[in-house]
């Protein structure tokens, strides 16, 4: 029905060009393949949710002139100033701003004086206001109250009694059982940290970490040569509420430089290496797939115009323009498969290696079988037009002495 016979012949005859177009099909895929991996991982990355109401958050952050400050009464001020302000839900200090690809991390353990393995966690020193300030949402246990928290100078020794954790890192400690009231230590001490309470998501400092989400937070004031705030604002309110809050802080205290910034800007500069690598691959994919398609009308046209006389002939003899366009289009699907076939087994080989040297995502049967069916059927549209054109070929024009 399909003629394979002559088909197999005729690709046998022109084996070069046909075996150029299966490799060109083959290292598209695998490049393909691949790089749409990279660009599901990055995507999945961008849109997790931070568990923060970031759209609605600014972060202001200052570093007074003056050697002798008073960072903690300037703190109480600050802050009361700021809730008061109209448009404003809450608002917090902390040691850094969440996604901001700044902070600070430990290792913590389940026992006293360990200094081998433990759970590596993004750190936070707050107040009692940081989880409304960010939305975070309280799934176990209590928050933080103005009794827990401490206020100390840079170099002074104290460790907190008390934390509350994000629920990944909870899991991490204590998997199958709930956090709330168990202990955990900051490295080699014999100091217990109690868990008091457990927030759903938070995915700290870097996103792109491997133990994003692990966050613990400490109900404490450490004064030193700058402080920062988080301003949590009534939807809509961000903006106006934006454009006060330098001169406010100026106007109580002007011995100081203040710089403000939302937490939407901090996520996109967070995420930008992550965008502009899904748009390069994607931009890359693309070309490489309309190259492929390019090739494969070329070389179709080529061929019917090498065969326009046998096709004028078949067309004599009885053959339909449906049985000449499926001729070339199945010649075409054999080439495709046979591309595809080893573009299939380079992927799984590249991918391999990827994964073991630079710790890649692995690539999914399913993912690669999409890839394959998107150009199988990108190849089969190349040669339609070609095709379509050859079944239009008349007997009497193709029989015509050249």
């Amino acid at each position: 029905m399909f003629e394979l016979k002559p088909m197999l012949s005729a690709l046998w005859r022109n084996k070069v060009s046909a075996l150029l177009i299966a490799l060109q099909l083959a290292l598209t895929l695998a490049i393909v393949s691949n790089a749409s991996v990279i660009v599901k991982d990055r995507m999945e990355q961008v849109a997790r949710p931070t568990g923060m109401d970031v759209e609605n958050i600014i972060a202001a952050t200052y570093m007074p002139i003056p050697t002798e400050y008073d960072m903690a009464g300037a703190v109480v001020a600050d802050l009361d100033l700021l809730r008061s302000t109209p448009g404003v839900v809450d608002a917090s200090v902390t040691n850094q701003i969440p996604l901001s690809g700044s902070g600070s991390a430990g290792t913590y353990f389940t026992e006293p004086n360990q200094e081998i393995g433990g759970e590596n966690a993004n750190y936070y020193q707050v107040d009692s206001h940081f989880i409304n300030t960010l939305g975070l949402n309280l799934i176990e246990g209590r928050s933080f109250v103005p009794a827990d928290e401490h206020v100390i100078g840079p170099n002074d020794q104290y460790h907190s009694k008390m934390a509350v954790v994000s629920k990944q890192f909870a899991e991490k400690l204590y998997p199958g059982e709930s956090a709330i009231g168990k202990f955990f230590y900051s490295g080699a001490n014999d100091n217990p940290v109690e868990i008091i309470g457990v927030v759903e998501q938070h995915l700290g400092a870097w996103p792109g970490w491997s133990r994003a989400g692990n966050v613990v937070f400490f109900p404490l004031l450490v004064t030193g040569n700058h402080k920062r705030y988080l301003i949590r604002t009534e939807p809509g309110q961000r903006d106006e509420v934006f454009k006060k809050v330098e001169d406010l802080l100026n106007e109580r205290d002007p011995q100081r430089v203040v710089h403000v910034e939302t937490l939407s800007e901090n996520v996109q500069r967070t995420y930008i290496s992550d965008n502009i690598m899904i748009k390069v691959l994607s931009l890359v994919m693309a070309l490489l797939t309309f190259i492929v398609a390019l090739g494969i009308i070329g070389l179709t046209i080529f061929w019917i115009n090498q065969r326009t006389k046998q096709i004028g002939i078949r067309r004599a003899l009885g053959a339909t323009r449906a049985n000449i366009s499926r001729y070339f289009l199945v010649e075409n699907a054999l080439i495709a498969g046979t591309g595809l076939g080893l573009g299939t087994a380079g992927a799984l080989i590249i991918n391999q290696l990827m994964v073991s040297e630079f710790s890649q995502p692995a690539l999914t049967l399913p993912l690669l079988a999409v890839c394959a069916i998107v150009l199988l059927l990108v190849s089969i549209a190349a040669a339609l037009m070609p095709a379509m054109r050859a079944a239009n070929i008349s007997p009497a024009m193709a029989t015509r002495s050249v």
